[in-house]
Order: structure tokens, then C-alpha cells, then sequence
């Protein structure tokens, strides 16, 4: 789990500035769900912004839960229906 949350929680932009980070990190990135709870809580706790500000990164959020979530279920799946055969 080091190997996966540590550089996860590094490159999220909550310990170093995603701006200096190469383009091509940033666009990376956008695929973690890390990556956006850091900007919604830095949104929130720094500068108080509400519901309207930060939606976007509710349903960035939301819409990576869901693909995760459609993969896990689908490889769960898959080894349920390989088990009982």
C-alpha cells in the first residue's frame, strides 16, 4: 500500500503546489481521486468556498468512485462465477 497511497498523496498537490509539477503529471493526475479531494478541501478550509465553487469536484469525484467502484464489482463478479465453477 506504500508503493500506491504515498506517491499518490504526493503528486495530489496537497504536500507540493501541482503547478509545479510537469503538464504531463497534472493531466495525469486528474485520474486520481486524491488529486480532487485536495483541491475541494483547500477550497474549503482555506478560503470558506460553498457548494458552488467546489461541484465540480464532487462529481470528479463522484464519477471515479463510480468507474472504480463498476471495475471492483466487475472482477468480483467475475471470481464469484469462476469459483462456483
Amino acid at each position: 500500500m506504500i508503493l500506491v497511497i504515498l506517491p499518490l498523496q504526493m503528486l495530489s498537490g496537497g504536500m507540493t503546489p501541482r503547478d509545479s509539477m510537469p503538464e504531463a503529471l497534472q493531466t495525469i493526475m486528474l485520474a486520481a481521486p486524491t488529486t480532487h479531494f485536495v483541491r475541494l478541501a483547500q477550497a474549503i478550509l482555506y478560503r470558506g468556498a460553498g457548494l458552488d465553487v467546489v461541484w465540480r469536484e464532487f462529481v470528479a469525484i463522484t464519477a471515479l468512485g463510480v468507474v472504480f467502484f463498476s471495475i471492483a464489482l466487475a472482477r468480483f463478479r467475475g471470481a464469484v462465477a469462476r469459483a462456483q465453477n
